[in-house]
């Protein structure tokens, strides 16, 4: 298990395009989606050290910018929620984001706090935990006239689902998710490194919905060097730009694990990061000396894709059956009241 979680995952932040949510788009700037950074934690975490035993739901706390917040777990979940995943949602869907939320913040508490908060479980960081929205003050200014029924849907979703969670050998998972993957969701082996069971890749149809599914990049051949300078020096960036790219490594999925960049070997995250892509799963053109990188899918890819839960539960699928066809062999637990 500890090979499982081990020292490979080590996230490349893509800040990703891993944007949160995609349905919010035409409303408002989307956030960062969470957990690039989730593989910082997960390379110490040795949860077989606490012998499967799950905490009951209680309480949690939360770093919110310079503040510690201690808050009841159903609430936190429910600030995640509204933080992650349309209220227009089906509710199937918003269900299955509700327990993969509470998933992910009961793994981040039995793992032990990390050094980006040693004093915190989770933080509000998108980038490393979850986003975040505190119903409480926040729903007014983010849904306006919507506000009320917005939220009494999410935190009906949440009330729905309180205290179960999905679970691998008796132990909570590490529940990623991300926005819209591509035709197939990827491993963790093949965006991380390493190697996680119930991280596999799986079909995931409806990604297309996302308004961000296919995405564009273009940049000028100095625009290419002046980032490459900074992140992967030893490039030869010399020439012309069509021979930059050769010999990429693809996933199943179709996500590029490594690409020769300019000579030099690199990690299809790594460089997603720097050129600012919505995805791994990218392909480029060149013309008048300026690179077009063209992308499939929004997010990192990983486990639940949250435009693929909505086009499950348009098909009839429950939140269970959401959550097992993207966790394959997980089931869902009950917390310990």
């Amino acid at each position: 298990m500890k090979k499982v979680l081990g020292i490979g995952l080590l996230l490349a932040v893509l800040i990703y395009a891993l944007p949160v949510i995609c349905a919010w788009l035409e409303a408002e700037e989307p956030l960062p989606i969470p957990q690039d950074k989730v593989a910082a934690d997960a390379e110490n975490t040795d949860l077989n050290a606490k012998d499967g035993q799950l905490s009951a739901a209680g309480r949690i706390t939360v770093q919110d910018g310079q503040e510690m917040r201690e808050m009841e777990l159903e609430t936190y979940v429910a600030d995640v929620v509204a933080g992650e995943i349309s209220p227009d949602f089906p509710v199937e869907a918003i269900r299955a984001q509700a327990v993969a939320a509470r998933t992910y913040a009961v793994y981040k508490r039995e793992a032990g706090r990390p050094a980006q908060h040693p004093d915190a479980d989770v933080c509000t960081d998108p980038a490393h935990c979850a986003a975040f929205v505190d119903l409480a003050v926040q729903a007014s200014a983010r849904w306006g006239e919507s506000a009320e029924a917005n939220r009494s849907a999410i935190e009906q979703a949440v009330q729905d689902t309180a205290g179960q969670i999905v679970t691998y050998d008796k132990k909570p998972i590490i529940a990623v998710f991300s926005a819209a993957a591509g035709e197939r969701t990827e491993t963790a082996a093949d965006v991380w490194g390493s190697e996680i069971p119930y991280l596999q890749s799986v079909e995931s149809p409806g990604g297309e919905g996302c308004p961000k599914y296919h995405g564009t990049v273009t940049l000028t051949a100095d625009e290419v060097r002046e980032r490459a300078a900074q992140t992967f020096p030893a490039a030869d960036l010399t020439g012309d730009p069509a021979d930059w790219f050769k010999a990429s490594e693809r996933s199943e999925a179709g996500g590029i694990i490594t690409v020769k960049f300019g000579g030099v070997r690199v990690q299809g995250t790594a460089l997603r990061t720097m050129l600012g892509l919505n995805s791994t799963n990218f392909t480029v053109s060149v013309q008048d000396n300026r690179l077009t990188f063209t992308t499939v899918g929004y997010g990192h890819g990983v486990g639940l894709s949250q435009w693929g839960a909505r086009y499950l539960a348009e098909q009839g699928k429950s939140w269970r059956q959401i959550l097992a066809h993207y966790y394959p062999g997980t089931e869902i637990t009950s917390l310990e009241v």
